[in-house]
């Protein structure tokens, strides 16, 4: 998401004012709008399409690391657990009384 500065930072006012322009554009060019109050930076806009893409990223950059982690444990020789220990936590947690029931 590359921004313009002199297209995506516009003022909350003039946002505000011309709230369909600005998300038209949104949509259109799929970069961030940052919007100012007394010439600082307050918020940040995006498209729906926008949005998805850096959740996307954010969620692939996050499995990565889980991913890292777990190959770095496995090369220490951290191999887990057994299956039936997993298995026995597991049907412990599923089949767990509710409270009150």
């Amino acid at each position: 998401m590359n921004m313009i500065l002199e297209k995506d930072v516009v003022s909350l006012t003039d946002f505000a004012r011309q709230t369909r322009k600005h998300t038209a554009e949104l949509k259109k060019h799929n970069r961030p709008r940052v919007l100012t109050h007394n010439g600082k930076a307050t918020a940040v806009v995006l498209s729906v399409a926008a949005f998805d893409k850096m959740a996307q990223a954010a969620d692939e950059y996050r499995l990565d690391m889980e991913l890292k982690v777990a190959l770095e444990a496995y090369d220490r020789g951290d191999r887990g657990r057994p299956l039936d220990a997993a298995f026995s936590d597991l049907r412990a947690r599923l089949f767990k009384p509710k409270p009150g029931k």
